[in-house]
């Protein structure tokens, strides 16, 4: 088993230090991390729309918690033809804005930010004008025409629709969809603007005399304008063959291709195990694998927050799978005699309590480890196997909102589909991964590197 697990080391580490330390990945890795806050505020605004003020939801209505009917003394029409109800619907309308300026422009936001730390990276002078640049030629890309039915009276006096296109830009452009868009815009644009303010031959070079803020912006007229130039002719070329906005192409055929490939359970599956078997080898599994979540799991996790599409498989279902390492604590405290283990548990078990497992990584520890290697991989692919089923059955609804990875079981997934069928899942696969561990925790019992018994 040592020299399987060094054969291993070998073979998995130098691409994982490649693949974690890639410094595009990490740009586009924190560019997400700094969208998170939006995310999450987006996402509580979510839950107060569509979960605890719609008047026929989860909280008031009555196929939940029926407590419109407590509030109002009435049910059926007379219920929603209540103030209450209007006033209810006037909170969601303002909690909608919200959602609808944090996840609905999503894309937007994403080509800012990364464009500023693409920039940064490569080294610009100034790195807010890749994020400015970045932004122009995402807005540049999206239409800028919306098409709309007017009714309209002819000659004979009948009337009809016509359709009229009014300026606009479709805030469809800017979420969820558009996600690959800005990243590859992004990418394409921040890196062609910092190589030619590189280039000397392209400076406006300005008297000393001019301020320092006027000449830097003169020095990069020229590079903005051969960006600008480039994307304006690859959005005319593409009106031109008939193929409408740079998005729709992207979407067509890698976006919505990616997603759908995704929710096939064998990848989920393979997703699953590429990040917890390097976590067993004390890599931080997540980051290795946040390529895939960044492109496909967290679109997904935003379509299902929108309500654009009812994926089973985002970032909001993996989440709810972090909590499976509190399994060793509570098996530990139930048949294991080591002290040692023991005493890891219960100083690792407040933190897994919210999804923090190094303590236990580490003490225990599982990293390396080949009595835990078992359980400790099979344990979440299992709860992915269980929460496919349950989910495709319509007995546990999708992760629609965005919560906080740190949010303890049970709650993290009552809120995560806003149902408590969800938190009864995450319950269920604790339960077992419980049953999983506890032969591997009673066979490192029996080992003979045992610690000594514990003392009572």
């Amino acid at each position: 088993m040592q020299k399987f697990i060094e054969k291993l080391e070998k073979l998995l580490m130098p691409l994982a230090n490649v693949v974690s330390s890639n410094r595009y990945l990490l740009c586009m890795r924190d560019s997400f991390s700094t969208l998170l806050p939006f995310i999450i505020v987006g996402s509580i605004f979510g839950i107060l729309n569509w979960v605890v003020f719609e008047p026929t939801g989860t909280i008031l209505g009555p196929g939940g918690l029926n407590l419109g009917k407590l509030f109002t003394g009435l049910e059926g029409d007379a219920y929603m033809a209540t103030g209450f109800v209007a006033v209810c619907i006037q909170i969601q309308l303002l909690c909608g804005a919200v959602v609808t300026v944090t996840l609905g422009v999503f894309s937007l936001l994403l080509a800012a930010v990364f464009g500023y730390r693409l920039a940064k990276m490569w080294k610009a002078d100034e790195p807010l004008l890749g994020c400015a640049v970045a932004l122009v030629a995402y807005l540049l890309v999206t239409p800028h025409q919306v098409s709309t039915l007017v009714e309209t009276v002819t000659a004979t006096g009948s009337t009809g629709l016509t359709e009229q296109f009014i300026s606009a830009m479709p805030i469809s452009y800017f979420g969820t969809s558009a996600v690959l868009t800005s990243i590859i815009v992004t990418t394409f644009v921040t890196w062609l603007f910092v190589s030619l303010a590189k280039n000397p031959k392209l400076i406006i070079q300005l008297p000393p005399s001019v301020p320092s803020a006027v000449s830097k912006s003169f020095a990069v007229v020229l590079p903005v304008f051969i960006v600008l130039l480039v994307v304006t002719f690859v959005r005319s070329f593409l009106l031109w063959i008939g193929q409408g906005a740079v998005n729709d192409v992207l979407y067509a055929v890698i976006q919505a291709p990616l997603l759908n490939f995704s929710q096939g359970l064998g990848f989920a599956l393979l997703y699953q195990f590429l990040a917890w078997f390097f976590w067993w080898f004390g890599i931080h599994g997540h980051n290795v694998t946040a390529v895939i979540q960044n492109m496909v799991y967290f679109p997904a996790q935003l379509a299902n927050q929108t309500g654009e599409a009812n994926y089973i498989f985002s970032n909001g279902f993996f989440e709810s799978t972090l909590g499976f390492v509190l399994a060793l604590p509570i098996s530990i405290f139930l048949v294991s005699k080591r002290a040692d283990w023991r005493a890891v548990a219960k100083l690792g078990t407040p933190a897994m309590l919210f999804n923090i497992q190094e303590p236990l990584m580490f003490g225990i520890p599982i990293a390396l480890n080949p009595i835990l290697l078992i359980p400790y991989v099979i344990s979440p692919l299992l709860n992915t196997v269980l929460g496919y089923i349950l989910i495709s059955a319509g007995i546990v609804p999708i992760f629609k909102y965005v919560v906080p990875w740190t949010m303890p079981m049970f709650f993290g997934g009552l809120l995560g589909t806003g149902s408590v069928f969800g938190g009864l899942y995450q319950l269920l696969c604790l339960a077992l991964d419980v049953l999983i561990f506890i032969p591997f925790v009673m066979a490192a019992n029996s080992s003979a590197q045992n610690a000594p018994v514990e003392e009572k």
